[in-house]
């Protein structure tokens, strides 16, 4: 037996199956939580925050007592009122934190949001990167001289 392909049952199966919901339509969106990236290296530590459709204003970055908070809000804009739709994006608001280490310069800190991608750099402490330690040859001590060991 053949049966009649009906389009608005597909729709409102795929609908279903995106939104798992029971009505078969999109009356709330899902969350929005942003990936982030984090890259570190012996000059800094990079976040790096996918948040495409995230207005500048609508991000706002604290740093108090070593933590890190990354808050915004992906807002959806609602069509005409008898629009149907198909949700596949998430929208809301977010919140991140993270805890630095001690050796960052967190008053150096820099956002900068372009292409949706928006990165935040600290960069480390000088005393915090590694530096190579010379070795003396002789194998005494600089300025210890006999004299002072008997003292």
């Amino acid at each position: 037996m053949l049966t009649a392909w009906d389009p608005v049952r597909l729709l409102d199966r795929m609908v279903d199956d995106v939104m798992n919901g029971s009505y078969g339509t999109a009356t709330s969106a899902k969350s929005f939580a942003p990936q982030v990236d984090v890259r570190s290296n012996d000059n800094r530590v990079v976040f790096y925050f996918d948040v495409p459709g995230v207005k500048k204003e609508d991000i706002e970055i604290t740093l108090e007592r070593g933590v890190l908070t990354v808050k915004g809000a992906r807002q959806f804009e609602a069509g005409a009122a008898k629009e149907q739709l198909l949700l596949g994006r998430s929208y809301g608001s977010f919140k991140r934190s993270f805890s630095l280490p001690d050796h960052l310069e967190e008053e150096k800190l820099a956002a900068k949001l372009t292409d949706g991608v928006l990165a935040i750099e600290i960069p480390r402490l000088q005393k915090a990167k590694p530096r190579r330690i010379e070795i003396n040859g002789n194998g005494e001590p600089r300025g210890l001289s006999n004299s002072e060991e008997k003292k």
